[in-house]
């Protein structure tokens, strides 16, 4: 990550214990203490059933992911998770997890990927805004930051009418009504109907790290959620 504020200091903790590539260096990371593999072995599962366990194990290492971040105290600490979100954010160890690490008088924050691929239809779109009500609800007092994640794989265009779809559900009932058919336009028209009753929910930041576009924007919401005075976890 690009530091935009040399003031401010940062580290990334890895929480995926099953990645085998990943795209920056962790400065803290749960495979030091937990290793995919190396549960599927000892208690006889395959790879699913491992990362199901290796996400409830996590809890037992707090204490040492804690202590580690001590050592760096930092002001912002940016916690890469599992994608699969059964696996954190709707198991039990998910919000301990988020609790347990943000320690002390910090701000908190998540951030919700909506893939850009996904989403270009009403539907998936829709199907996405459920997942992300889904996990808010589930980390409740923690904020939560909708990301429209891998914007360089679409045009500009396809962003624009992305980002309208979150912020003017009557377009995206009306986008439903013209796009989709058959029973999911239905279904759609009546979740889209849910969302148009609730009103806005968060501000979708359109992002892509290939072309550093929209980290600006998202480096600004993150100053606006978290104290720059105190420790933040995210």
């Amino acid at each position: 990550m690009i530091n935009r504020d040399p003031e401010i200091s940062a580290i990334t903790l890895n929480l995926d214990p099953g990645v085998r590539i990943i795209s920056y260096a962790p400065d803290i990371d749960i495979r030091d203490y937990l290793i995919l593999e190396e549960v599927m072995e000892e208690y006889g599962l395959g790879p699913n059933g491992a990362m199901i366990l290796a996400s409830d194990l996590m809890v037992n290492y707090l204490d040492e992911l804690k202590d580690e971040i001590d050592e760096f105290n930092p002001d912002w600490v940016f916690v890469d998770t599992a994608g699969q979100l059964e696996l954190f954010a709707f198991r039990e160890t998910g919000p301990l997890i988020a609790s347990a690490l943000g320690f002390g008088d910090v701000q908190r924050a998540v951030s919700f990927l909506f893939d850009s691929n996904f989403v270009l239809r009403p539907n998936g779109f829709i199907s996405t805004l459920l997942l992300a009500a889904s996990v808010q609800f589930r980390f409740r007092n923690i904020s939560q930051i909708n990301v429209l994640s891998k914007v360089d794989l679409i045009d500009e265009d396809q962003i624009k009418m992305i980002v309208n779809w979150s912020q003017d559900f009557q377009a995206l009932e009306d986008s439903t009504s013209e796009r989709e058919k058959g029973l999911i336009r239905e279904l759609s028209m009546l979740i889209s109907e849910v969302f148009v009753q609730m009103g806005s929910t968060s501000e979708l930041i359109p992002c892509s790290i290939k072309e550093e576009q929209g980290l600006d924007l998202l480096f600004g919401h993150l100053q606006r959620v978290f104290d720059s005075d105190k420790s933040s976890f995210y």
